[in-house]
Formats: structure tokens, C-alpha cells, sequence
């Protein structure tokens, strides 16, 4: 079966709209303190630090947002990514992406710290400060964003961080 998606003019519209804001570092930053509180809702008190290179790869690129708006506390990563061949396609490209958004992530990390809602221990791990809940973010485009990164960091909480890197097919150099 043939599947077929129309954009529609207001989706043209809020394209527009998030890129104004979401290839900002301020916004980057919410993200990846959603990711935070995802990870640590699963009791980890700490999260490794290189983790968060997946982050906004995954989040900013549609297919696998898609995905992990959907994704419910039982999903896993491997059932989200990998299991299907047509999911499996939301994670094309992810190496590229990775290497793309790495300043990003590091000056988003900066912010979020900067402004008390994570924190880098003395180990070099990461601390939750802050919690957010997708659930009070009002506009509707922004949670979708906020949600797909709470539940990326509570399906990596369910594993090793080289068995994420693996699963996800990319490597950080």
C-alpha cells in the first residue's frame, strides 16, 4: 500500500514557526531538560554526559519525533526504531545529524545548566536540578517536542549507553 502525505498549508505554517524558534540554544535547552527528566523519572539519579548527543538529532528530525510522540512508558527503542522496517527509517541519517548538531548540543547543555535546571557533578555525569513536565508546556507544537524528548530519555534509561549508540546504528567520535 501506497501512502501518500499531503502537507497541508497551516503544517507549511508551523514549520515556519518552530524553525524560528527551535534551531535556538534557549529552546535547544528545554529539550534536553525534558530528555533529563525523562531519563531520571526511570529512579537514575545520574545520566552520562555523551547520551545527549542523541537528543536533538532525533528530536528535530520529524520521523523519529513522530515516533517518540506516540511512545508510551512500555515502548522501548528497539521496538520504536528498529523492529520495523518503515520506523527504521526514521533514524536515515542519523550519523549526519549527530555530527550537525553537536555545538548545538554542548551551548544547549551550557544553558540549561547556566540557568539551574541540570547540572554536571564533579564525576562528569548529569544531574537533574529542575523538573519539567511536557504536560504543562500549553502550546501544543512546543510539548510535542518537549513529550518526544521525555520519552527518548525514558527509553535510554532502559539501557547501557553503548547499547543505545549500537542500537541506533551511530558512533561519537
Amino acid at each position: 500500500m501506497e501512502h501518500n502525505e499531503k502537507i497541508t498549508n497551516e503544517e507549511y505554517e508551523y514549520v515556519d514557526h518552530i524553525q524560528s524558534i527551535t534551531l535556538n540554544p534557549f529552546f535547544m535547552s528545554r529539550i534536553i531538560h525534558a530528555f533529563v527528566s525523562g531519563y531520571e523519572k526511570a529512579e537514575k539519579e545520574v545520566i552520562p554526559f555523551n547520551l545527549l548527543y542523541i537528543v536533538l538529532p532525533i528530536i528535530y528530525y520529524r520521523p523519529s519525533r513522530k515516533l517518540l510522540i506516540k511512545a508510551q512508558s512500555r515502548s522501548s527503542l528497539r521496538s520504536l526504531f528498529v523492529d520495523d522496517l518503515e520506523k527504521a527509517a526514521a533514524l536515515g541519517g542519523l550519523q549526519e545529524r549527530l555530527f550537525y548538531f553537536y555545538n548545538l548540543t554542548n551551548q544547549s547543555f551550557i544553558i540549561a545548566a547556566n540557568e539551574g535546571r541540570v547540572r554536571l557533578n564533579s564525576d562528569g555525569w548529569i544531574e537533574l536540578s529542575k523538573t519539567i513536565d511536557y504536560k504543562d508546556v500549553l502550546n501544543k507544537n512546543v510539548r510535542d517536542f518537549i513529550r518526544a524528548a521525555h520519552y527518548l530519555g525514558l527509553l535510554c534509561s532502559k539501557m547501557e549507553v553503548s547499547n543505545v549508540y549500537r542500537l541506533l546504528g551511530v558512533t561519537l567520535l
